[in-house]
């Protein structure tokens, strides 16, 4: 008796774009550090309206789209950790944050989403918005409330716009950033 793995197929049968490999565990680990400087070294330099890009989290959502859901997980919940780290008081509402998100970007790993950029950089700012009303919640669950969440709000919208505009950016001088393998860029 053998036992053949099935290729994953959207809910109408049609099969998925094939996975693409994940980069090496060193890759991975250094591509982290580096977007943990660029935030918090140049953040400051490119806030907008009290809003830094998010640079650890756009390279979640990039890990995420080139892998599965353990994988989005596991390196969201890391660099999750790294963020609570550097903020202090968070406690681990951004681990919390981050890696339910970096999952939910490895469920669409293999998906048109993952193929152009006309899905990735609305994909971005989606993201962004749905990672801080996990966090906020996250927040509100280990006993911390926001005090102005009208403030945060706007904060984080244009958070959701300097991290979509980063996303247009990366994309477009990067071509070894794009997930697709199969050209329907």
């Amino acid at each position: 008796m053998s036992f053949r793995i099935q290729p994953r197929s959207d809910p109408w049968g049609a099969p998925l774009v094939p996975m693409p490999d994940a980069p090496p565990w060193w890759m991975t680990g250094l591509a982290l550090l580096v977007a943990l400087l660029l935030q918090t070294q140049t953040g400051s330099w490119l806030a907008l309206r009290g809003a830094a890009p998010g640079f650890v989290f756009l390279f979640v959502l990039w890990y995420g789209l080139r892998t599965d859901m353990l994988g989005g997980f596991l390196v969201g919940m890391l660099a999750g950790a790294c963020e609570d780290a550097l903020a202090g008081w968070t406690g681990a509402a951004w681990m919390f944050a981050t890696a339910i998100t970096g999952a939910l970007a490895g469920r669409t790993a293999g998906t048109v989403v993952s193929e152009s950029r006309v899905w990735l950089v609305p994909y971005a700012a989606l993201a962004t918005l749905f990672r801080y009303a996990l966090f906020a919640l996250a927040l509100r669950v280990e006993g911390h409330a926001l005090p102005v969440p009208v403030a945060h709000l706007h904060q984080v919208l244009w958070q959701a716009a300097l991290d979509a505009l980063l996303a247009y950016l990366a994309l477009t001088f990067v071509p070894r950033l794009r997930v697709s393998r199969v050209g329907l860029r």
